[in-house]
């Protein structure tokens, strides 16, 4: 902007309103043809339909002239300006369109079109950046300019700016009768993009626009670098005449374009680097007319691919990259290293530039993670890591791209809401958030869903602004905080053994993403008109509708024309979309993805070659341990096929056949019990032993499961069986609490307040939720015969128990639920297919009922035992069968604040025993402080000698938790063995054992 542009500026937006504060805009639509009634609607009128009706005139536009305030609707949206649209719509079930001649657009409220009201109004100032390359070297600017009631505008104060030209004494362009303001630029403009100023009393306002012009011209948007080595090439030439142009590249090939109708296009092959491409047509005087040049710049990857694997030798490990290519056929350079977070060191890998190394195996139990460079004599390189487990046996197993990692195979999964969780006001939700991590731990949790945080077309609500109308993929929204506010955020959740994984949508991007936009312009000439899909493709679409055209761009009927889907299939697409996957896991360390529609693509590609397969083996290679969660049908013919032991792309896929057959119609009757068997055992498939099945009773989509049973206690029992059998459970926040149950109504409102509301976390049901939840989520995490993918049912003799068996040699599963809500006693016959362990008739086995505190103690006799239980209504049992009785630890339940989501101040000092004890690597440590203070909070060993500082310093009043790593102060890891913590805080002081097995 120019000093004087500036100036104008300034005093626009400093001087004193003069003259009449009303002005008559006169509002223009032309609506597609066969549409007869149209109205205006907004702000002016309150956006009450049907609007302001407007009647039709020349050129077959609709006109209404609108008497509105100089300066603005008071309390609307935007300062200045009011907000309108038009109605009614094209297309049933569509939103209402925008002014498509108008650049003021709010993409913050549903892409609302903006007149700022001033004396002068300044509208449709045309051609602007939503109209289109401009094809002429001398347009023609235009706009209407009206003046308050009684004024008129000073034709003498027009000023037309172009780039660094201006154009002054040019008010002969303006007709006060029609308001219209009509001027044709003298002086041609160079090929390129211009910023337009227009200037008239005290109003100005500026478009942008790109100039396409000259006998002959290329129309691509050039300078854009591609992997795709076939571009096509768009033109045009004044003489529709001609039959052909000539297109040069690179100033040396030369290849024929046939021409249509003043138009040709031309699909070319790309060398490797820079394409310049220029057209050349012969005028009617013979002279050869030159397009300016567009350019690309095609990449070709010449890196190497680093791969590795690991087998077991014996007492050794081999560690191998002989699965490497480079595809130049040049030797390649080798550099291991491995994670120093290792349970234990790995000697002789870091450093290490041998193609294969063979290393002692490790003795301490867990996941060990190893880096590989892969590098060429030109300096390209590739880096890839990978991990292999030792398990709790000291046996060896190996990992694979369709490997999962410990932590999600013990999955409890919590879904976040972060408006929902809390009701802090914008720029602050994150943070509030964070002060639930805590009890999200204490909860038992240890994977975190995050809906999207990322910045979206419209703010993010509680209504249908869930987050994922993602217009910025790199940005967070800002109504929930900053980027440092979610890296710690990510922090303390990992500091707690809590995984991050992010909601993010590869189905579709924001209608109002620059991608889109640039599209929406340029059309085929621009490089993003590839990125979407742009012709019908026959899938099943679940009844959404995906034949629905918006401005050329195809979306799902059912969800919303603004959210376009997104083409896989194009190189360039695919190679950014991954990119943003990839930076959010280097940039904040996030553990893994839930994709919103997975199904999207999957499906219209009609395999996982375009977007699955390509997403992971990308994230992998950075971060080997990340979960991928896929929104598709992850059980059921035929869709095995997303899981990666199928070759497919992701780890987990939603159980919905689980869900809308047996969870939302259960009917507590024998019969709903059959259903929930048969789902849950899911005729004993599994794609394969990495594969999980999401299993829920409620998210975000769905009606809150304590409404929709009409019961706090109902809900009981069908979650234990989810949290014990095969797959990965889930509670959707407020969950735990029984929120929603007794909140009246059925209209939609009513359903988002239920589903998406500010959770009470104060509810009737918090009292028998709570605690159950705590149970189910700590016995999962700590007893692994929950976490297999054996089951076997188990007679009750009563058609409303159900029970099953979770066999795992010398700790089996057992559980038993009433679904009828009768209670009473069953014994259970348990035999040798019901249980891992080998029975030894005469030999005495203890069945410890984790979930009522209770073990009973059973001789085999003929091969079997008898498992008498006593359930109360809606009653459950759950039991580990060993040689010694078992107890589910379950720490203090930190609590979270009905409206702020953080822990109440506690009223008196205190440390709590830490979680898990005993633990390996790791464990957590609780305390509570009444009011700001000094502390020192120290692991020492049996011998009182000091082995870390976990805290020292002021810290405010409330509950606080550190982590113990299991090294010493000097990062070293220690060996197995009792230690303890102490907290000292003034005369206080406390001491809890802690145990480190290793």
């Amino acid at each position: 902007m120019t000093f004087r542009k500036l100036l104008i500026l300034i005093s626009i937006l400093t001087a004193p309103v003069k003259g009449q504060d009303s002005v008559d805009v006169t509002f223009r639509y032309k609506p597609p043809a066969g549409q007869t009634s149209v109205s205006v609607i907004g702000e002016m009128n309150a956006w009450t339909a049907p609007g302001l009706p407007m009647t039709p005139g020349d050129g077959g536009f609709y006109t209404r002239t609108v008497r509105l305030r100089v300066g603005g609707h008071i309390g609307g949206a935007v300062t200045g300006a009011y907000q309108y649209k038009f109605y009614p719509p094209p297309l049933q079930n569509v939103p209402w369109p925008n002014d498509s001649l108008n650049h003021h657009v709010n993409t913050n409220d549903n892409n609302n079109s903006l007149v700022y009201t001033r004396n002068p109004t300044i509208y449709h100032f045309l051609p602007n950046q939503r109209t289109g390359p401009v094809r002429s070297g001398t347009p023609t600017i235009s706009a209407y300019l009206f003046p308050g009631v009684g004024a008129a505008v000073d034709t003498g104060s027009i000023v037309l700016t172009i780039g660094d030209r201006e154009y002054r004494n040019i008010g002969h362009a303006y007709d006060p009768s029609t308001k219209h303001f009509e001027f044709t630029v003298p002086d041609r403009l160079p090929n390129g993009s211009y910023n337009i100023w227009l200037a008239a009393g005290t109003s100005l306002d500026s478009v942008s626009i790109t100039v396409q012009a000259g006998f002959v011209q290329l129309t691509n948007i050039g300078d854009f670098t591609t992997r795709n080595p076939l571009r096509t090439l768009y033109g045009i030439v004044e003489d529709d005449q001609l039959d052909s142009v000539r297109i040069v590249r690179n100033e040396s090939d030369t290849l024929k374009a046939p021409v249509f109708e003043g138009r040709f296009t031309l699909p070319i092959p790309l060398v490797e680097g820079e394409n310049s491409f220029k057209a050349l047509a012969t005028d009617s005087t013979g002279v050869i007319q030159i397009s300016d040049p567009v350019r690309y710049s095609y990449f070709v990857n010449h890196a190497p691919e680093a791969e590795i694997y690991f087998l077991s030798a014996g007492g050794d490990v081999l560690l191998s990259a002989d699965g490497s290519k480079e595809p130049d056929g040049q030797p390649i350079i080798y550099a291991w290293s491995s994670d120093p977070r290792n349970p234990e060191p790995v000697p002789g890998v870091d450093e290490s530039s041998a193609k294969q190394l063979t290393v002692t195996k490790p003795s301490i139990p867990g996941e060990y993670f190893f880096t590989l460079i892969a590098a060429d004599p030109d300096g390209n390189k590739d880096t890839t890591k990978g991990f292999f487990t030792i398990r709790k046996d000291g046996q060896f197993e190996n990992s694979t791209l369709a490997s999962v990692p410990r932590w999600a195979r013990e999955g409890r999964m919590y879904e976040m809401f972060f408006n929902s969780m809390t009701n802090a006001p914008d720029g602050q939700k994150i943070n509030a958030a964070a002060g639930s991590l805590p009890y999200i731990r204490s909860l038992g949790v240890n994977i975190l869903w995050l809906m999207p945080i990322m910045e979206n077309a419209s703010k993010i609500n509680n209504q249908t602004g869930r987050g994922y109308n993602i217009k910025d993929f790199f940005t967070i929204a800002p109504e929930y905080g900053t980027r440092q506010d979610f890296k710690n955020f990510v922090q303390q959740a990992h500091q707690l053994g809590i995984r991050v994984i992010l909601d993010v949508t590869p189905n579709h991007t924001s209608y109002a993403h620059p991608f889109v936009l640039h599209a929406r312009q340029f059309r085929e000439s621009s490089p993003y008109w590839s990125f979407y899909q742009h012709s019908y493709i026959p899938h099943n679409s679940n009844n959404l509708g995906d034949n629905c055209q918006d401005n050329g761009f195809y979306y799902y009927c059912g969800f919303s024309s603004q959210l376009l889907n997104y083409n896989w299939a194009d190189i360039d697409a695919r190679t950014f979309m991954i990119e943003v996957y990839k930076w959010w896991i280097k940039e904040y360390d996030i553990d893994g993805y839930r994709f919103d529609v997975y199904w999207g693509p999957h499906r219209r590609a009609g395999n996982e070659q375009e977007m699955g397969i390509p997403v992971r083996k990308a994230l992998k290679k950075i971060k080997p341990d990340i979960l991928l969660l896929a929104e598709d049908d992850g059980t059921g013919s035929g869709t095995e096929g997303i899981f990666a032991d199928r070759l497919g792309g992701v780890d987990a896929g939603y159980d919905w056949r689980l869900y809308w057959n047996a969870v939302q119609p259960f009917s507590f009757s024998s019969g709903s019990v059959e259903a929930l068997h048969n789902g849950l055992y899911n005729s004993n498939f599994y794609p394969g032993p990495n594969s999980l099945f999401l299993r829920f009773m409620e998210n975000h989509d769905e009606e809150r499961i304590a409404y929709h049973y009409n019961s706090y206690e109902k809900t009981m029992p069908v979650a234990t069986a989810l949290f014990t059998a095969p797959g990965l459970p889930m509670i959707y926040s407020g969950q735990e609490v029984g929120f929603g149950y007794g909140l009246p109504g059925t209209d939609q409102t009513s359903r988002f307040r239920r589903t998406r509301g500010v959770i009470n976390w104060e509810t009737p049901g918090k009292a028998i939720l709570l605690p159950h939840y705590q149970r189910l989520t700590h016995i999962r995490g700590q007893f692994e015969a929950f976490t297999t993918q054996g089951m076997v049912r188990v007679p009750s003799g009563v058609s409303t128990v159900y029970a099953f068996s979770r066999p795992l040699s010398g700790n089996d599963g057992v559980v038993a639920v009433d679904l009828g809500g009768s209670g009473g006693n069953v014994t259970l016959t348990l035999n040798q297919t019901h249980l891992g362990t080998q029975l030894q008739n005469g030999s005495i086995y203890y069945a410890s009922d984790l979930y009522n505190d209770t073990t009973y103690t059973l001789t085999a006799s003929g091969g079997l035992l008898l498992l008498p239980l006593s359930l109360p209504p809606y009653g459950s049992a759950i039991l580990v069968i060993s040689d010694s009785a078992k107890r589910v630890t379950l720490p203090l339940l930190v609590s979270v604040g009905r409206d702020e989501g953080v822990g109440s101040v506690p009223s008196e000092f205190m440390l709590h025993q830490n979680f898990p004890n005993p633990f390996n690597p790791s464990t957590t440590i609780t305390y509570s402080v009444p009011h700001r203070t000094p502390i020192n909070l120290k692991v020492y060993t049996l011998l009182g000698h000091e082995v870390t500082t976990l805290k020292q310093g002021e810290v405010e009043a409330g509950q606080h938790v550190a982590v113990w790593d299991g090294k010493n102060e000097s990062g070293r890891t220690v060996a197995s063995g009792i230690y303890f913590v102490r907290l000292q805080a003034g005369a206080f002081t406390a001491i809890r054992k802690l145990i480190l097995l290793r």
